[in-house]
């Protein structure tokens, strides 16, 4: 029972780690990139989307 439990603990960890957390970093950053740089807003939040979805991916 408690190597399930291990098991399944790494892997829900390994899914917020993957999921939530990156999610977290666009949003935030496409945010910041509104307020601060509006003209530029959607390319910088979709190249900074593309780099932490591939660092994720590499990570992961």
């Amino acid at each position: 029972m408690s190597n399930y439990f291990r098991t399944w603990l790494r892997r829900q960890l390994r899914f917020f780690a993957s999921t939530l957390i990156p999610a977290v970093l666009i949003i935030g950053f496409g945010m910041l990139a509104v307020t601060f740089w509006p003209s530029v807003a959607w390319g910088s939040t979709a190249i900074f989307a593309l780099i932490v979805i591939g660092l994720t991916f590499w990570l992961v």
